[in-house]
Formats: structure tokens, sequence, C-alpha cells
């Protein structure tokens, strides 16, 4: 119990001030009496544990990776934001609310401004993404605009033409055809030969608007691709623990979106957190990553997360992170009502 507290102190004052502590002045941080010399004792304890890290032989000690991994998972106190910044978060995200993508864009900045980090954001996998509904409305006597919704709340358009005068009525009796053979449908059911399929089974009202389902097509190649937003990236420069070599190494892994998917998908579907070279990833060894799974109607979609120095503030990071998370998922769940 008292490792526990003088490791907890240790952590928490680091995490503030970046600087290691000796034994003396850590007794002004501690919340129970105890000598200097059974503080020294602990800390030369916890050392050997590999809990600390002395990084010079005149300084005090500072928290290892063991160490942050400790605190997160048995001593870090959960901390709420105010009710008045959640109203602020909530008021600037509801702007963006009419549409999924802007939804996760907006999270993203938000998450990236209030931390000083990189934020990301992604749209839900797609491998079991159906289409929730297809809408058709007029735009001209000869043509129209297809939107495909999914069941996660993707949204995607495709204009299109016809030689013959497009009516209400025809829109209409198209419309409900294409939604009784392709709501439910996998997103990676929609191929040629299942347009194929359906193009005979529509007859002759492929005569009136041929071009439908060649706009239905495209809409769920785009809708099965993992969109993800970026925000923060010039943060890591203003970042003390990062030099040049390491932000470089950062941005090379950021830039390549399959590097980020394989990562934040491969955590559970509960936040976590991964310090350092937990990821198994070089380039950012020198990072910790918080991931949060936001749900879409209960289930869990696409993931939001922040990336920063290992020494960040957890407490304060994950609480903005799950509330954004929360937030962004009742949003998009709000458009699919």
């Amino acid at each position: 119990m008292r490792k526990s507290k003088i490791l907890s102190a240790i952590v928490e004052n680091y995490i503030a001030t970046g600087e290691a502590l000796g034994s003396k002045s850590l007794l002004s941080f501690l919340d129970f009496s105890v000598s200097s010399a059974t503080v020294r004792n602990e800390m030369a304890e916890l050392s050997e544990m590999g809990y600390l890290e002395q990084p010079h032989t005149s300084a005090g000690r500072i928290p290892s990776q063991k160490a942050y991994r400790y605190y997160v998972d048995n001593v870090m106190e959960n901390i709420i934001i105010s009710p008045r910044e959640q109203k602020a978060i909530e008021d600037t995200l509801r702007k963006s609310a009419d549409d999924p993508e802007h939804i996760l864009t907006s999270a993203s900045e938000i998450l990236a401004q209030l931390t000083g980090y990189v934020a990301i954001s992604t749209t839900p996998p797609t491998d079991k993404t159906t289409i929730e509904r297809i809408r058709l409305v007029q735009t001209g006597n000869h043509t129209a605009m297809m939107v495909l919704i999914t069941s996660t709340g993707m949204v995607k358009n495709r204009l299109f033409r016809s030689d013959y005068n497009i009516t209400a009525d025809v829109m209409a009796v198209f419309e409900r055809a294409l939604n009784e053979m392709l709501t439910d449908v996998l997103l990676s059911a929609i191929t040629p030969a299942f347009i194929q399929t359906v193009a005979v089974a529509l007859g002759d009202l492929m005569i009136l608007m041929p071009q439908v389902l060649l706009a239905v097509a495209d809409a769920a190649k785009e809708a099965s691709v993992i969109n993800l937003c970026l925000n923060g990236q010039t943060n890591l420069l203003l970042i003390s623990e990062f030099d040049l070599i390491s932000v470089r190494g950062i941005m090379r892994f950021l830039s390549n979106s399959l590097n980020i998917e394989n990562l934040l998908f491969s955590v559970p579907d509960k936040t976590t957190v991964l310090l350092g070279g937990e990821s198994k990833i070089s380039e950012i060894q020198n990072t910790s990553i918080a991931v949060s799974r936001y749900q879409i109607q209960g289930s869990p979609a696409g993931s939001i997360a922040v990336m920063g120095p290992t020494r960040m503030d957890y407490a304060r990071i994950l609480a903005h992170l799950e509330y954004i998370s929360h937030l962004s998922g009742k949003l998009i769940s709000e458009l699919l009502e």
C-alpha cells in the first residue's frame, strides 16, 4: 500500500512537472507521515522492481513504462468533466450533426484542441455494415440523386441521368423496389454479379432509369472504405518529449492509414491505453495511445483516439476521450432514428 502511494505520487508529479523526484522532495507530496530514509528505501525497491528509472546519476527518479501501466490500471482515479464543459463540447459537436463523417471530423478537432495532442477518428469497420435504406431525390426532368444510407449511419450520394422524363410516380416505384431488394444487404455483397441480378429482377423498370444501379454500386463501394480523420499533427512539434527524429517516425506511422486501422481495431471494445512499446511499433514506441470505441445504436462501431507522449495526464485525457466518444455515437445514432 505504501509503495503504491509513493509510486502514484511520483507518477502524478512527473506528469505535472516533467521533473525527476528525490526522496526528500517526495515527502511533501505524500498524505502520510514517513521518514526520508524509508521513502529512499521504498524508491530503491521500486527501482529494482522496474517501476522507476534514474535519468542521471545525481538525479531523482522518474516513472518507467511499467509504472505508468500500474498507475493507469490500478491507481488512477476517474474524473468527470464539468457540466459546463460538457455543454460546450456538445454544442460544438451538434453543429456538425448533419452527417456521421462530419461528427467524427469535429470530434477529432475538438479532442486535438482540448488535449494538445494528435486526435484520430475512424468510421466504423464495414465487414458487417449493411444498406439501411435507399432514397431517390428528383433534381431535374432527367436527373435525380440516389442517397444510400448504411446501418452505421454513413451517407453516400450519387447523381444520375435518364433519357426519359423522371416523374414523382416513377421515383416512388423505383425507390420502393430498390429498398425491397437492397435493405439489409451487406455492402460487401454489392458486386457486379449482384447488381446484374437486381437489374434482371427490376425488369422493364430498368429502361426508365438504367443508371440508378450503377449509382448504387458506386456509392456502396465508397461506403465500404474506412475513413480516417487526423487532427493535431503539428502539436507534435510542441511536445518537449519528442525530438525531430521521434516526430518524423510518428508522422511516418500516421501517414499510413492501414497502420492506424490495424492498431485501433486491434484493441478491445472497452477504452484502452497502449503505452509506449506495448504497440510493438518502433515509430511510436515513445508515445501513448488512448482508444475508445463509440457505439451506434448500442453496438461497438468506429474508434476515436488520442496519441501523445507517455508523460500525459491520463485521467484528464480519458475523461475527454470517453465523453466525446459517447456523444459522437449518440449523435450518429440519432441520425438513424
